[in-house]
């Protein structure tokens, strides 16, 4: 059964057929064209690229109807797989839309000589980056993040370092020291070794550290003499069995005597070799060729010149070294037995 209104719509289209085409050709013209206008008309969109270090906007006239489309049609960056976007693919895109898509960072994870990327929206915590790359931190190991750090910008680099210890023993050398002592009951001039010196030992105990196989340092934690060192004793003799002369030509008092000593095989400048029982003088107070008697070295002579040796100082020669630093440098009286040739 047919109600009324329907009955009335029925009986108008009957009566007036040629008004009703009309009017539901203007209708259907009407919505086409409404339709076609609303596709045809761009709509503004703003695209927010966050690439974790700076955000690049950028607008948009388009008329694509979905933000799939209209990422497809612009070329927009946006990974799907990987990236994250506020809205959604299948989202209609209406006039003053804004999308934020932020760009996943690559994270670098290096470790037991190797090195795993992959790449993840920031924030990325390390503790998860860690789990997620199946990597255990040891306790003493070390990395340049805290587990609570968050990955926020690409290009970063977890760096892990395994640390170990091991210990090492080190044997080392003790040199033994040579000990000199004068001794007055043995002639100038001689020497004798009352003790052999013998090195000792000793053994350093550390505690290293590495770093991924590599000692980064070390720490003494214990040390034990092995043998002792036994020092060197030697002895050289002080004592002068030539007495100062009965007869003389001439006495100088106040005389600065020093020692000196050469190595290999030296002759004075009048022409002996420097030994002992040889001295440098000046030649001006005292020629070359004299014989001379020296408080406290015995006779002498003088064979040879310096140049700090001017006025009332004379250089008396050694047979070693050691005697040098026995004898110093004093103050004596030098007797002129016999000058020597002008």
């Amino acid at each position: 059964m047919i109600d009324r209104p329907n009955r009335e719509f029925l009986g108008l289209t009957k009566k007036y057929p040629r008004i009703f085409k009309v009017v539901t050709a203007i209708v259907c013209l009407t919505i086409c064209f409404l339709v076609i206008v609303g596709y045809a008309t761009p709509r503004t969109v703003t695209v927010n690229l966050d690439d974790s270090k700076e955000i690049i906007s950028k607008t948009y006239e388009t008329t694509e109807r979905n933000v799939a489309s209209f990422i497809e049609s612009h070329s927009i960056d946006f990974d799907s797989k990987e990236d994250a976007m506020n809205v959604k693919l299948d989202d209609r895109v209406y006039d003053g839309l804004e999308i934020k898509i932020t760009k996943a960072i690559d994270i670098s994870i290096k470790a037991d000589g190797k090195e795993l990327k992959y790449s993840q929206v920031p924030p990325v915590k390390v503790e998860t980056a860690l789990k997620e790359a199946g990597i255990t931190l040891g306790e003493d190991d070390t990395m340049n993040f805290s587990l609570q750090d968050e990955i926020q910008v690409k290009d970063e680099e977890i760096i892990i370092k395994r640390v170990t210890f091991g210990e090492d023993i080190v044997i080392k050398t003790v040199d033994y020291k040579e000990v000199v002592k004068a001794d007055s009951s043995m002639q100038v001039g001689k020497v004798k070794t009352v003790t052999k010196g013998k090195d000792g030992k000793i053994e350093k105990k550390y505690q290293v550290r590495y770093e991924d196989g590599e000692e980064v340092s070390r720490e003494l934690v214990d040390t034990t003499v092995k043998e002792e060192a036994v020092k060197k004793v030697v002895k050289y003799g002080t004592k002068i069995t030539s007495s100062r002369p009965k007869k003389y030509t001439r006495k100088i008092s106040g005389v600065k005597a020093y020692s000196y000593y050469m190595r290999g095989n030296p002759h004075g400048a009048y022409g002996k070799k420097c030994t002992y029982g040889t001295c440098a003088v000046d030649p001006k107070l005292i020629p070359l060729g004299s014989l001379l008697y020296i408080e406290g070295y015995g006779y002498a002579i003088a064979n040879d010149v310096g140049t700090g040796i001017k006025g009332k100082k004379v250089d008396l020669y050694m047979e070693k070294g050691i005697q040098c630093s026995i004898w110093g440098a004093r103050n004596v009286d030098v007797y002129v037995v016999r000058y020597g040739p002008k």
